[in-house]
C-alpha cells in the first residue's frame, strides 16, 4: 500500500469515527474529503479538519487516543530507520515481561537515544518538539506550577497565549502529570514534547540558581533604533509580568543567539500546519533546532520586521532587509528574506561577519603543490583570474585572500563589488551604484583610468560585462572575478562567450579557480574508517583498492554536538591555462579531451582529486566529496580514470604536514 493509499484508508476511518462521536457532520466530511482529494501534496484528514474550524486539536488527539488511531512509537522509529524490525520485536517481547514503555526499553539497550524518542513521540502524538532553554520560560507563568510539582513530574512550563499556557513534558501518556497540569491551568493548556533529561537541566537551572529572564524596560524601542544587541540578564524580579511582546523579543533573541554560537550560517523560521519549525544551516547542512507554537508565528514575524524596518502591515508581500547585532563583542550583519506561504511566512536569516578576518592564501585548504604554482601564476605581472562555484562556496574568501597576498606599497589594486564584503586597508573598494551590465562596465572604465595594477570585479555575469573585463586583461592588467560556472572549465567557457576567444591568443594567463565547501572532521572524535569499497569505486582510481589508502570518520563527541564535523574546509579545482588547453579549447575540442589534456600536463587538480586526497590527509570523508560533485561533474568524471600514483604525486613528502593539514 502506498502513501497516498493509507491516508485514504485513515482518513475513512477517522472520518466515519468522528462522525459517529458527533463531533462532525457528514456534509462536513465530505467537504473535508473533497478538499483532500483536490490537494497536490495530500495532508491528513485532521489537520483540514482543524484547519477549518470543525474541531479542536485537542479533540483529534482524544479521539486518536481513544480509538487507537495513532501509529505506534516503535513503528515511527522503524520507518525512521533508527530501529530494525527485529530489534523492535526483541524489545516487545521484553515489554510482555517488564510491563515497561517501549521507549525506555529501547533507551536502555543503547538502540536510540532519549531525543530520538522524544522526536518520535512529537511525530506520533502531533505535539511540537521544543528544545527547552531558560531563556524561552515565561516567569509569570512559572510561578504559577509549586517547584515539587515540576520536579516530581518533570514538567515545565513556557510561555502563554492570551489564557492558553505552553507546557513542556516529556511522557504525555503521565495521567499524574496531566491531572496536576490541568488543575492549575483550568485546563487552559498546549503540550510540548522535549527529553527529560534536558527538561531536569533547565529546571535545575532555573529552581537552584534562580535565573530567569526578566525583561528590560524599553527594550522593543532600543532594538528596532540599533538593532538586536545582548541583554545583561537581571536577577529575579518581583514586580511586574513580562508582555506579549517582550516574550516573543525574547523567544527571537534566543532564536538568533542561539545560532550565532552554534556557527549558523542561515536561520530558518518556517510555519508549518501545526507549529512553528527553527532549524540552522551549519557547515552547509540544516539541522533541525526546536519547534515552537503556531500562534507565536504572527508575533515572530512583527518582531523580525521591527528589527528589519520592514512594513508589518503588509503580509501578503515579500520582503528583504537586514539589521545589525552585537553578541559577545562581536558585530553581525544579519540579512532577512520573507516569504509568503499558504501555510504562513517563510523567514530566513543569513549571518554574517565582517570581524572573521582575511585569510592568508595557505589558510584556504589549497593543495600545497598547487598552492605553490597559484602563488607562481599571482606573481606575474598580468594575467586573468576566475573564481567560480555555487552560493556560499567560499568565492568571495578565496578573492579576498588573493588581494591580501597582492596588497603591498608597490601595488596599486582597486575593486568594484556588490557589495563591499569586507574593507582592506590599502586597497581602494569602490561599492557598485545602480545596476545593469553599461553601469558594471562604466565602472570598469572608470577604474582603468585609476593607473591600477589590479582590477577586481565583484561578479561577472552578462556578455557585456565579460567583455569589458577581457579588455581590462588585454590592456596588460591583472583581473579578478567571479562567475556562475559548474566548474573550472564551464567558468572558461562561458568566458568564451563573453569575448575571451580572443583573449585565448594571446600569451597573458589565465587561472581558472572553482571550489566547493565540505564539512571537517571533528578533530577531536576523529578516528580510522574503512568507507565502503562500493564508495571507493565511485573515484575510479585504476589498479588502487580501499586498503591501500588511509581514511577518518568523526565519532561524534560533545565538542561537534555528535555529529562528527566541526567547521568547513574549502575544495579546490586550479586550471591554469597552458598552451596545450589552450589550443584544445581554441579548436572546440569536447570537454571530455581537454579534461584529459589538462590532467597530462601534471598542473591540474580536478574536484574529485582535490577531494580525495582532503579525504585521505583525514580532513574530510569520501561521502562528504561525493557529495559536493553536481551531476554533470561525476558524469564527466566516470570516463576518466585516475592513476594512484598520479594522485599520491600531489601529497607532501613530508610526514608533519599529515598532522598539521587535520587539525
Amino acid at each position: 500500500m502506498n502513501d497516498k493509499q493509507l491516508i485514504d484508508q485513515q482518513s475513512k476511518t477517522l472520518g466515519k469515527i468522528l462522525v459517529l462521536e458527533g463531533l462532525i457532520t457528514e456534509n462536513q466530511l465530505r467537504y473535508a474529503l473533497q478538499l483532500q482529494q483536490e490537494e497536490y501534496e495530500k495532508r491528513r484528514l485532521g489537520e483540514i479538519l482543524v484547519d477549518l474550524g470543525y474541531i479542536t486539536k485537542r479533540q483529534l488527539r482524544e479521539v486518536a487516543r481513544k480509538h487507537n488511531l495513532r501509529t505506534p512509537v516503535g513503528q515511527i522509529l522503524v520507518e525512521s530507520g533508527l530501529i530494525s524490525d527485529s530489534q523492535l520485536q526483541e524489545a516487545l517481547q521484553e515489554q510482555q515481561l517488564r510491563r515497561q514503555p517501549i521507549g525506555e526499553i529501547l533507551i536502555e539497550k543503547g538502540w536510540i537515544s532519549e531525543e530520538q524518542l522524544a522526536q518520535a513521540l512529537s511525530r506520533q502524538l502531533d505535539y511540537p518538539y521544543i528544545l527547552p532553554n531558560r531563556r524561552l520560560v515565561d516567569k509569570s507563568v512559572l510561578k504559577l506550577f509549586p517547584d515539587a510539582v515540576l520536579r516530581e513530574h518533570t514538567i515545565l512550563p513556557l510561555f502563554r497565549d492570551g489564557d492558553i499556557i505552553t507546557v513542556l513534558i516529556h511522557n504525555p501518556e503521565d495521567r499524574a502529570a496531566l491531572a496536576k497540569i490541568e488543575q492549575i491551568t483550568n485546563g487552559k493548556f498546549d503540550l510540548a514534547i522535549a527529553p527529560k533529561s534536558m527538561i531536569r537541566r533547565v529546571l535545575r537551572e532555573i529552581l537552584q540558581e534562580q535565573y530567569l529572564f526578566t525583561p528590560v524596560e524599553g527594550a522593543l524601542e532600543e532594538t528596532s533604533r540599533s538593532g538586536f544587541r545582548r541583554y545583561t540578564l537581571p536577577e529575579v524580579s518581583a514586580e511586574g509580568a513580562p508582555t506579549a511582546e517582550s516574550q516573543v523579543i525574547n523567544i527571537v533573541d534566543y532564536i538568533i543567539s542561539s545560532a550565532i554560537r552554534q556557527r549558523a550560517s542561515d536561520i530558518h523560521i518556517e510555519s508549518l500546519y501545526n507549529k512553528i519549525r527553527v532549524r540552522y544551516r551549519i557547515d552547509g547542512k540544516l539541522i533541525f533546532q526546536t519547534d515552537l507554537p503556531a500562534h507565536l508565528g504572527d508575533r515572530i514575524v512583527r518582531r523580525i520586521k521591527v528589527l528589519a524596518g520592514l512594513d508589518i502591515a503588509d503580509s501578503s508581500n515579500m520582503f528583504d532587509g537586514h539589521f545589525y547585532v552585537t553578541l559577545d563583542n562581536t558585530n553581525f550583519d544579519l540579512r532577512v528574506s520573507m516569504f509568503p506561504t499558504v501555510l504562513g511566512c517563510s523567514i530566513t536569516i543569513r549571518t554574517l561577519t565582517r570581524e572573521i578576518g582575511l585569510k592568508d592564501l595557505g589558510d584556504l585548504g589549497l593543495n600545497p603543490k598547487v598552492l605553490r604554482l597559484f602563488k607562481q601564476f599571482l606573481d606575474a605581472p598580468a594575467g586573468f583570474v576566475v573564481f567560480s562555484g555555487p552560493t556560499g562556496s567560499g568565492k568571495t574568501t578565496s578573492l579576498y585572500a588573493c588581494l591580501n597576498y597582492l596588497n603591498r606599497g608597490d601595488v596599486k589594486i582597486v575593486t568594484v563589488e556588490e557589495p563591499v564584503e569586507f574593507s582592506i586597508e590599502g586597497i581602494a573598494q569602490c561599492q557598485l551604484r545602480g545596476t545593469g551590465s553599461r553601469n558594471v562596465r562604466e565602472h570598469i572604465r572608470a577604474m582603468m583610468h585609476q593607473d591600477p595594477d589590479v582590477i577586481v570585479i565583484g561578479e561577472i555575469n552578462d556578455e557585456e560585462s565579460g567583455e569589458a573585463a577581457v579588455h581590462a586583461v588585454l590592456s596588460g592588467h591583472k583581473v579578478f572575478t567571479t562567475i556562475h560556472a559548474d566548474d573550472a572549465f564551464g567558468a572558461i567557457m562561458r568566458l568564451m562567450d563573453a569575448g575571451l576567444r580572443t583573449y585565448l591568443l594571446a600569451s597573458t594567463g589565465l587561472a581558472s579557480i572553482s571550489q566547493r565547501l565540505v564539512r571537517r572532521i571533528c578533530s577531536q572524535c576523529r578516528q580510522p574508517h574503512q568507507p565502503p569499497r562500493r564508495l571507493f569505486e565511485m573515484f575510479r582510481i585504476a589498479d588502487s583498492d580501499v586498503d591501500n589508502w588511509e581514511f577518518y570518520q568523526g565519532k561524534g563527541c560533545q565538542a561537534c554536538n555528535s555529529v562528527g564535523f566541526m567547521g568547513r574546509v574549502g575544495v579546490f579545482e586550479v586550471l591554469a591555462l597552458d598552451p596545450l588547453v589552450r589550443d584544445a579549447l581554441l579548436q572546440n575540442v569536447n570537454a571530455t579531451e581537454v579534461r584529459k589534456i589538462a590532467m597530462q600536463t601534471g598542473q591540474y587538480l580536478s574536484l574529485r582529486e582535490a577531494g580525495f586526497l582532503k579525504a585521505v590527509e583525514g580532513e574530510t570523508t569520501l561521502e562528504e566529496v561525493i557529495s559536493i560533485l553536481s551531476y554533470s561533474e561525476q558524469q564527466a568524471f566516470a570516463k576518466l580514470s585516475l592513476s594512484e600514483a598520479a594522485l599520491r604525486s600531489w601529497l607532501e613528502v613530508d610526514p608533519s604536514s599529515h598532522e598539521s593539514s587535520a587539525t
